[in-house]
């Protein structure tokens, strides 16, 4: 199995692996799908080397900024593709939604508890960088934040470029030595992972997971948990599948004229940006696909004579 670069991966605490845990814990907070993930990758890569199952915890807060159904809505149906993405590979998946205020906390302490290590999201925005903070102090075991958001490394950068120019230098100088470097397309593919993590029964009573035909009604969710902001849901479905789905359109019928979208009227968008704000879909994915079907990747060399041009 091709290895998650070095580059990647950040230890965020002294603490020591458990070789006595009974998973390896990932912790979903980001980048919320099952392939195109160097983090979920990495926490194979664990479950493999330490001979344990893969626990897979995908939480979703009731007060993050700006919560609202439509948001709700679209992260829901997106743990629906995982779960059956997960369940499809003999993974352990536990999709756990707060439905007041304050609900979930502890649930990642507990659950860390059992495990020999946690693998995360690396996402340095939002209230995430907060909630990794909280953790690292907390928790008793190794805690690893992976980087899984983009096409360059977070850790290529010292510090963010304080003007977009000298981001697009970078970007020019540096985008052909990481362009090729892909996290796998599915890194359960093939995989002889032991099934069935042993979760605590004192975790599951507290803290109980959906299951999959509350998944399957986002909306009798949503009327239970009472959200203060009624923001109606989208008509625009959310989830990996309807993600996948939106970018073979955009590949077949709009991306050779996607230069006119300077025209608000052209109706060429990709339509892919909430896919990708919440990590239904890869970026990796999206560049590789883009590439093919362009017909640039048969020819390196001379893409790199273009380069020029990619940024």
């Amino acid at each position: 199995m091709e290895k998650v670069p070095s580059i990647r991966i950040t230890q965020c605490n002294q603490a020591p692996i458990n070789l006595r845990g009974s998973y390896i814990l990932y912790w979903m907070t980001s980048f919320r799908r099952t392939g195109y993930n160097y983090a979920l990758q990495r926490a194979v890569e664990w479950a493999e080397e330490l001979n344990r199952p893969l626990l897979v915890l995908e939480a979703l807060r009731f007060d993050y900024p700006w919560a609202n159904e439509r948001i709700h809505a679209f992260i829901l149906q997106g743990m629906r593709d995982n779960l059956e993405g997960f369940r499809r590979n003999g993974v352990t998946y536990y999709p756990y939604v707060e439905k007041g205020k304050g609900e979930g906390k502890g649930l990642l302490k507990a659950l860390s508890g059992s495990a020999c290590l946690v693998v995360t999201d690396h996402f340095p925005c939002f209230f995430i960088p907060r909630m990794l903070k909280r953790a690292q102090e907390i928790l008793g075991v190794r805690l690893e934040q992976v980087d899984s958001n983009g096409i360059l490394p977070l850790r290529l950068l010292e510090k963010a470029p304080e003007k977009a120019y000298r981001f697009r230098r970078i970007c020019h100088e540096r985008l052909l030595e990481y362009l090729w470097e892909r996290p796998l397309a599915d890194p359960l593919k093939g995989r002889a992972l032991p099934r069935g993590a042993k979760i605590p029964e004192e975790v599951v009573n507290r803290w109980p997971a959906l299951e999959e035909g509350e998944l399957k009604s986002p909306v009798k969710i949503l009327r239970e948990i009472g959200l203060n902001q009624k923001a109606s849901i989208s008509p625009m479905k959310g989830g990996r599948r309807e993600g996948l789905r939106q970018l073979e359109e955009f590949l077949r019928n709009r991306l050779f004229r996607y230069g006119e979208r300077d025209n608000p009227d052209s109706g060429v968008e990709s339509g892919l940006s909430p896919y990708l704000h919440f990590g239904h879909l890869s970026a990796h994915e999206v560049v590789g696909k883009v590439l093919r079907v362009g017909n640039w990747e048969a020819d390196q060399v001379n893409l790199h004579k273009k380069g020029k041009n990619i940024g």
